[in-house]
Order: C-alpha cells, then sequence, then structure tokens
C-alpha cells in the first residue's frame, strides 16, 4: 500500500512536469511530438499496419492443424498447440504483434490467462523489419550488425521462453482457428487501424517524456549519479543513451549511434535495449493485454531476463 502510494506521488509528480512543460515551453514538446509521429509515420506504420493486416487476415481464414514442427515446440515449452504459429508470426512482425494476437487468442477463448502469461515469455519480441533494417543499415550502417541482433534476440526469446515455461503440460488443451468469427475486411482493417494509431500514440508520448526528462536534467544527473557509483565517467554518454533506450528504444539507439564507442558494443548494447523493448513497448504491449490478468511486474521480469 505505502510502495503503490510512493510509486504515484513520483508518476504524478512527473505528469505535473511535463504538463507544465506543455505550457511553459510547448516548442519542445511539439518538436517532440513531431519526431515521434515521423518515426511512427515513415518506419512504423509502413511496415506494421500490413502486418496488422494480413496476419489477422491470415488467422481468420486459414485452419492450420496441429504439424510436427508445432507438435514439438508445444511440447518443450509446455504450451497450447498452435502456440509457434503465434510465435512466427510474432518473430515476422515484431513488436507489439506478439502481444496483439496473444490477446485476440485469449479473446476468442483459445487460451487462458496463465497460458497467455507463459506464451509472452517467448512471443514478445521485436522484427527483423526493425533489427536489421532499421537499426543495422539504418542506424548503425552495418547489415552485419543487424544481422547479429536479429539472431540473438530470436535465441534470447527462445531460451526465455524456457526459463519461464509452465509446469503444468498444455500440450492437449484446443487452439482452435474454426472458432474464430470470419470477420468482414473492413472490420479487420478497422481494428488494425485502431491498433496503429495505439501503438503510434505511445510512440509519441515516449518522445515526449524522453525529451522532457533531458531537458530538465534528470537524465543527465541520473547518468552522472551512476558514474559516480560505478566510477565509470568515461562512459557517461553511453550510459545516457541506455538510460533514453530505456524509456525508448529507437531514440536510445539513435543517441548511442552518435556515441564514439566501438561497432561491436553498440552492436551489444542495441541488441539489449531491443530485447528489453522499453517502457514504450511495454505500454504498447500492456494496451493489448489489459483484458488479461497478467501483472506488469511480471512482464517487466520477463523482458529484464
Amino acid at each position: 500500500m505505502i510502495k503503490n502510494l510512493k510509486s504515484n506521488k513520483i508518476i504524478c509528480m512527473l505528469v505535473f512536469i511535463i504538463c507544465l512543460f506543455l505550457i511553459i515551453k510547448p516548442t519542445i514538446c511539439i518538436n517532440a511530438s513531431l519526431n515521434g509521429v515521423s518515426v511512427w509515420a515513415l518506419k512504423v506504420f509502413p511496415t506494421l499496419f500490413p502486418f496488422f493486416v494480413f496476419t489477422k487476415l491470415l488467422v481468420n481464414l486459414s485452419e492450420p492443424k496441429p504439424n510436427v514442427l508445432d507438435k514439438y515446440f508445444c511440447k518443450i515449452y509446455n504450451a497450447p498447440s498452435g502456440s509457434f504459429f503465434i510465435y512466427f508470426l510474432s518473430i515476422i512482425s515484431g513488436y507489439p504483434m506478439g502481444a496483439k494476437l496473444i490477446s485476440d487468442a485469449y479473446k476468442n477463448k483459445k487460451i487462458n490467462s496463465l497460458q497467455a502469461e507463459k506464451m509472452l515469455a517467448f512471443c514478445s519480441v521485436s522484427g527483423p523489419m526493425f533489427m536489421v533494417g532499421s537499426v543495422g543499415v539504418s542506424i548503425l550502417n552495418s547489415y552485419s550488425a543487424g544481422i547479429i541482433i536479429l539472431i540473438s534476440n530470436i535465441i534470447a526469446s527462445l531460451v526465455n521462453g524456457l526459463i519461464f515455461r509452465p509446469k503444468i503440460n498444455h500440450n492437449k488443451d484446443t487452439f482452435q482457428y474454426t472458432t474464430i468469427k470470419k470477420n468482414a475486411l473492413s472490420d479487420i482493417v478497422a481494428d488494425a487501424l485502431t491498433s496503429i494509431l495505439i501503438v503510434g500514440s505511445y510512440i509519441v508520448l515516449s518522445f515526449i517524456i524522453v525529451d522532457v526528462l533531458k531537458q530538465i536534467g534528470l537524465i543527465s544527473k541520473l547518468c552522472e549519479l551512476l558514474c559516480y557509483v560505478f566510477n565509470c565517467k568515461d562512459v557517461a554518454p553511453i550510459l545516457e543513451s541506455v538510460l533514453c533506450g530505456i524509456l525508448e528504444i529507437t531514440k536510445g539507439i539513435v543517441e548511442l549511434n552518435i556515441t564514439n564507442c566501438s561497432l561491436f558494443l553498440k552492436t551489444i548494447i542495441a541488441s539489449a535495449l531491443i530485447g528489453f523493448g522499453g517502457i514504450s513497448i511495454l505500454l504498447q504491449s500492456k494496451a493489448f493485454l489489459n483484458y488479461l490478468n497478467i501483472k506488469t511486474s511480471t512482464i517487466v521480469k520477463q523482458k529484464i531476463v
């Protein structure tokens, strides 16, 4: 109770500061919003919106039968039949498609809350287009770095699934795609548009929060404190980019790229930030998982691991 009260006070204080900035220095917030909208419109919408539409169509129109690959996958992870189908779509589409597909499966009564929680451990992963294209080629200027980040994050998601593997075997649970309502194309497009707007809203909010925290000096002060505690003043710019990345991964990696550290170190840090996902991805996932009884602390723990 006391912990919740303290956390609420901190959140209220941060919200109040952001509101003050909206009034006192609107230009900073407007520019941050425009940057967020630009990232969403140019890098997220063109790739994620078609995936939202076509994956929904794929799930609605197809009736995949349990195959050998799915059988062994479900046996290894004690997951319901059909889990490999969701995992495959998750790693192709990226954040926050895994959370959305799990949410859809739960709403269609194909899985329960516990199964959804365990599946989230391996289905919450970034997509190849973002890791290889956006991060590797566009930001780090290295296709090889993008491939390394992609492979390491896929392996990490599979290992994470084993760590959070449920003790109870759900192998025999039904995962029937035939029970899904055949939605009209217009309904699917409308659902996809709503989903992509939710994603965009959280990206814009994250950009505003990061810029406001940088303007008031909170990120730099926290960075200085950590450097003092660990006696590592030389890595202050890198640490600052990591703190930004914890809030919003794209902005953090962009900040990381302008530091003087080697490509090797940039690749490692970028991979770690993408694996964690950042608070922006956490909020996006929570928006889709609203119907499920999954604690935020559980999702954070999975992402940290």
